[in-house]
């Protein structure tokens, strides 16, 4: 007699979920998305989406929830090598544009998420975790300037959301279809020039500006 495959832990089960729900979110929006797809992806019987969710929308929200701290913790992962902090920023500004490249759905998910802020709670996700970011990146700015490697005129915060500004730009340019606009070395480029419009000029040479 053929033997049935051992069942999933719940928490397993609860992940592939999430996982399989980022995806459809993303590709389909809120509205369009279906939880029999999210449970094809997900290899359950739809009925056991809703023993973790009771709604569509709680789904939705756990995506969300899910997804902000994913990139904040590979940020802080970053954040906590030692370096200069400047070329730290670099590097994170680099990866975060080959995730949005590569298609990856939390990101995709992450920039559509911002059309649904009329709801309350999505706003209040969206918002956690766009602070948290922008407090690993401010974090890393102070700590330059304690350093003596950023400007001192400069205000760790409001560069810190000039820095994110730059990333809304790449999803924007990869939602309109319009990749070959912004192409890694231009990319590159922009980069090196928003870090060092923040980098501390020796002595004697004046700084860059954008």
């Amino acid at each position: 007699m053929r033997q049935r495959a051992p069942k999933r832990p719940a928490a397993e089960r609860k992940r592939l979920i999430i996982e399989s729900a980022q995806s459809v979110f993303a590709a389909s929006g809120y509205a369009n998305a279906g939880t029999d797809e999210v449970a094809r992806g997900a290899g359950v019987a739809p009925s056991a989406i809703y023993r973790y969710f009771p709604s569509k929308r709680h789904l939705y929200l756990a995506t969300l929830r899910d997804a902000g701290p994913r990139l904040v913790a590979l940020w802080r992962e970053a954040a906590g090598r030692a370096g200069d902090p400047l070329e730290t920023i670099w590097e994170i500004g680099l990866q975060y544009y080959d995730h949005v490249n590569t298609r990856s759905p939390f990101t995709h998910l992450w920039f559509t998420a911002l059309g649904d802020t009329s709801d309350p709670e999505v706003q209040s996700i969206m918002a956690s975790s766009y602070l948290a970011m922008i407090g690993v990146i401010t974090g890393l700015l102070e700590d330059g300037q304690q350093r003596g490697l950023v400007r001192t005129d400069v205000d760790p915060r409001t560069a810190a959301w000039h820095f994110m500004s730059i990333g809304a730009t790449f999803d924007l340019v990869h939602q309109l279809g319009l990749d070959s606009e912004l192409d890694r070395p231009r990319v590159e480029a922009w980069g090196r020039l928003y870090i060092e419009s923040l980098r501390k000029a020796p002595h004697g040479t004046a700084a860059a500006s954008l």
